[in-house]
């Protein structure tokens, strides 16, 4: 299908700075190792979604009535979606907070209790999402989106009802990364095109 993409795509999370999957030895489908925490299946019409919205600021003189010229004044990212899988490591960064796991033992079940509070600090990661391109030889490859930092909110509420499941909906806003050039700053998309030749 080549460059008409169908299919779900994939939420990971990594801590600020880590490595991006290898473009070559990292396929489609497959555990991006390292520290990167799959952040698992979203509900059936709840998928993941990608936005990128722009502000620009336009001169105008009073004698035409055309732009003269335009700037791009503002640039944000923003991932939204509904968690399906309500992990403990997926719960504690939608609450912006630290799981305390205690194991099971003698007369002791196992369980983990995530404090959480209002402080002003937010807690910032490294974000993934991968999509599906079919290549030229009909061999699945990844579309990846690198998102430098940012952080994870709830944005609704989580309703237990009896016939539907229990999704969290959720909204990651981008942050950028002043140490870079802002040609890169919020982020990298990679298309992987094809296979890797023989040697």
């Amino acid at each position: 299908m080549g460059d008409v993409l169908l299919g779900p795509g994939h939420l990971w999370r990594a801590p600020i700075g880590t490595a991006v999957p290898d473009e070559t030895t990292v396929a489609f489908g497959a555990d991006w190792g390292g520290t990167w925490v799959d952040m698992g299946d979203f509900p059936e019409g709840s998928p993941i979604s990608l936005s990128l919205a722009e502000e620009v600021y336009k001169v105008y003189s009073e004698q035409i009535t055309v732009a003269l010229g335009v700037t791009r004044t503002r640039r944000e990212a923003l991932i939204t979606g509904s968690l399906l899988e309500h992990t403990v490591a997926n719960m504690a960064a939608l609450l912006q907070a630290t799981a305390a796991v205690t194991p099971p033992g003698g007369a002791q079940k196992g369980f983990s209790e995530i404090p959480f509070g209002g402080p002003p600090d937010v807690t910032l990661y490294k974000w993934g999402i991968e999509a599906l391109r079919v290549d030229a030889n009909n061999v699945n490859q990844p579309v990846r989106w690198f998102f430098h930092k940012g952080f994870m909110r709830m944005t609704g509420e989580i309703a237990y009802a009896k016939t539907k499941e229990t999704a969290i909906a959720f909204e990651i806003a981008i942050l950028g990364d002043i140490t870079l050039p802002n040609a890169s700053n919020l982020g990298i998309l990679q298309i992987v095109t094809s296979a890797a030749t023989t040697t």
